[in-house]
Order: C-alpha cells, then structure tokens, then sequence
C-alpha cells in the first residue's frame, strides 16, 4: 500500500460535529490527524526521507469533509518525484517535490490583457512578499515559490504555501473586480451558484436593507450616530457572511468595513454615510449585476491567525459594556443589533476554532432565521411567538463541544445555562459563557 493510502486510512471525522459553510474561514474540519501526520513529517525530514516528509506534511492539511466533489489537495508520486496540486478559492497552486527542492507556482493572468499599472503592481509587491515572486514568463504572470530541501522543515514548507496560496487567490480576485475575467488562467475549477439561490439571496438582501432603513427613522435625527454605525455594520457583515459575495461586492464592503475601523480622522457621522451610500448602492443593484458576483470554489488555507480565546473575551467584554451602557439610556432598538453584530464581527476578523466556529455560527442562525427558513432549515427562533427550538439548539451546542471534550478537559457543555425568555436574555447568556469557554491542553 502506498504512503498515501496508508495515511487516508487514519482519517476519521469526528462525531456529530460538521463545519458551517458560511464565511470566509474553510468550510470543512481540520484534518484530525493533523498533529501526528506533522510529527511524522517532522521526524521523515530529519531522517532524510524528503518526499515521505512532504507527503506527511501535505497529508496533514488536508480537510476530512467538503461539499465539493473534487478534493482539495491532490498528491501523486512516481519515479522519485511528489507532485500536487491544491486550490485556494480562485488559485490553483501546482507543485513538484525532488529530494532536493520543492518548486510551486500559479498561473495568474495573461500578460497583455492587464493594464501596465497593475503590472507594476505586482512588481511592488514583490517587496511585500517573504518566500513567493511574482514573474512575466511567456506572457504569463506568475506566481511561484523555490524552496531548497537541504534543511527543510513543516514549517518551511507551511508559511511559504499559504503565502502563495493566499496571494495568488487575492490577486486573481482583485484582476476580476477590476478587469475582464478572460484576462484569468486556471479558474474552470470555479462552481456556479444556483440560480434560484442568487436570486432569493438578492430578495433577502433588499428586505434587509429595507428593514434597517426602517428601523433608523426618527433616530439619525437624535444624533444616534452609534445606533446608525451598529446596524449598517452589522447588515454588511451579515450580507458578507451568510452570501458570501467575490469579486467587486466582496472587495466593496471589506472597504467600507475596514475603513471604519481603520480612518482614525473622519468623523463617525462621515462614516456612517459612506456605509449608507454603499447600502443603497447595493439596494440599486440589478440582479444580473449581483449574480456575477458569487461562485463556490475550495480553500486549502484559512486566511485568518488563529486568535487566542482570550481576545474573544475581551471583544465580548467590551461588547457587552456598550449593550449595558444602551440599557441604561432606554436604547432598546439598537441593544439586539449589538448581540447580532458581536458574532458577526467575530467571524469575520478572528481565526477560531472550530467549536467556537459553530457556536458563533449557530448565534448566527437565531437571529437570521429568515435566511436559514429559505435555505430549508429549521428555524431556531420564531419571532411571531418568540419561541426559541430548545431542543435543537442544545443539540447544536453539544454537537460543537463534545467532541473536544478529551482534548480541552475545561471545555463544558453550557446549554443548561442559557436563559431563553427572549432574544435579548438568550444572547446575553450566551456570550457570557462564551467567553469563559476553557481551550488550555492538559
């Protein structure tokens, strides 16, 4: 049997758990082998044994489910030479491992149907990159890594194929908002969306839109200006998060979202009216300009740094302060925007573990349930009683914890300890345990 073979043997997912396939983290579960097929790779490097250490390696980033019929990471090995080939979203990364190098590259566009600007660019970028380079061979920009087998370890092979990976994905996104997609090589892996779901995603978004507007009338008038930036960040992330837009829409609102966070100098009353220009920007938008804008594809590599759980509790410690400080000043609209904006905004910025990844998720899917009832789910929260499916919700909480429960000896089940009287009492709850959720090894 071959190395491979062997190692696909080991695979097991855990029980009950499944990861959301929502957002911009990878929407499977990390290999649970992960940990031992590094070691092993670790311990054939040392020895000598350079493909059977790649082979270890690559075998130890691969995801144990997908909703793709294709796999992620593809490995071949023959004549003293690993081959392999893995996509990132847009990118698709092939490689060649020898036992004395590991050479890598993705094809990223035809030279001459790019604007000698962005050519520049990606010149300037190469001052910006650690181990990948982008080139112009044969008309073909390119985006390659060289690495040298002499002193090789999991390490140096882990940071320089995310780099690639991560980049050559960015960049073949940013040519597609910005040009026409015929200037792309290498993107037939893409997967259409359906139609039918494109357009109840665009019925859906205008409905959200509406709603909000509706729900700030008579408070932009008071100087609310908090209220008005919580409820358009909160509708962008939400919009980002559950449709998952590319091209120009996605590279859109992570502007507007970034920008708000990062221009320390413009005021927040002027912040507030680019976030709702763009909103009725998207609110103009036809559907068959919305519908150029998604597609499914793979990822190999999480964009995101796993955070520490302790940041995670800070942001919801100083979340939970602001909810406090509305509660006092009689503020009650904008107090279940907060509790939908802390997950979303946690989602969005934070690597997470896969536990914690699921439970945010499943907040998520409380206060969305409009979205969750199209996509033929059973809602979690009926706003009409404004009744919550206990049962499920627990079932979901344990489904996300137990199966971490040997690994983390703190982490604990705390489904009992939710407060279901209403949305507001739910949520509070809930990220009060969040927060002390225990991630330490022992």
């Amino acid at each position: 049997m071959k190395l491979f073979d062997t190692i696909k043997a080991w695979f097991k997912p855990p029980p009950m758990h499944s990861a959301p396939r929502y957002g911009r983290g990878i929407h499977a579960l990390p290999n649970p082998k992960e940990k031992e097929l590094f070691e092993s790779a670790a311990e054939a490097l040392i020895r000598g044994d350079i493909l059977d250490g790649y082979e270890y390696f690559l075998s130890s980033i691969i995801h144990t489910e997908t909703a793709f019929v294709y796999p992620h990471l593809s490995i071949g090995r023959e004549d003293g030479i690993l081959q392999f080939s893995l996509f990132q979203g847009y990118a698709v990364i092939k490689g060649k491992v020898t036992p004395t190098s590991l050479e890598a590259y993705a094809d990223i566009a035809v030279s001459s149907k790019l604007h000698v600007a962005t050519k520049r660019r990606f010149l300037e970028r190469n001052f910006q990159l650690t181990y990948c380079r982008f080139s112009n061979s044969e008309g073909i920009i390119k985006l390659s890594i060289l690495l040298d087998n002499a002193t090789i370890t999991p390490q140096k092979i882990f940071f320089p194929l995310r780099e690639i990976a991560l980049n050559a994905d960015f960049e073949k996104e940013f040519i597609a908002s910005e040009f026409e997609e015929s200037a792309l090589l290498d993107y037939g892996h893409l997967n259409p969306v359906d139609p039918i779901k494109i357009q109840r995603n665009y019925e859906i978004m205008q409905k959200w839109i509406q709603e909000t507007k509706q729900s700030l009338i008579g408070l932009l008038s008071n100087d609310n200006t908090g209220m008005a930036s919580f409820s358009y960040l909160a509708l962008l992330l939400q919009i980002d998060y559950l449709f998952l837009p590319h091209k120009k829409m996605a590279k859109n609102i992570s502007e507007k979202i970034n920008g708000y966070f990062m221009d320390d100098e413009k005021l927040t009353e002027d912040k507030n009216a680019d976030l709702e220009k763009y909103l009725n920007e998207l609110e103009t938008m036809d559907i068959n300009t919305f519908s150029t804008q998604f597609y499914d594809s793979v990822y190999t590599f999480s964009p995101f740094e796993q955070a520490m759980h302790d940041e995670i509790a800070s942001f919801i410690d100083e979340s939970l302060i602001k909810v406090r400080w509305y509660k006092n000043n009689r503020s009650t609209y904008v107090i279940s925007v907060i509790y939908r904006y802390i997950s979303l905004y946690i989602l969005y910025n934070y690597g997470l573990h896969p536990s914690l990844r699921a439970l945010l998720h499943l907040h998520v899917e409380v206060y969305a349930f409009d979205f969750f009832e199209g996509e033929g789910e059973i809602p979690l929260y009926d706003p009409i009683t404004r009744t919550f499916k206990e049962t499920l919700i627990t079932q979901r909480i344990a489904e996300a914890i137990e199966p971490y429960t040997s690994r983390y000896k703190g982490l604990q089940n705390f489904a009992n300890l939710l407060n279901f009287s209403d949305l507001d009492h739910f949520s509070q709850s809930f990220y009060l345990q969040l927060k002390t959720l225990d991630y330490t090894e022992v």
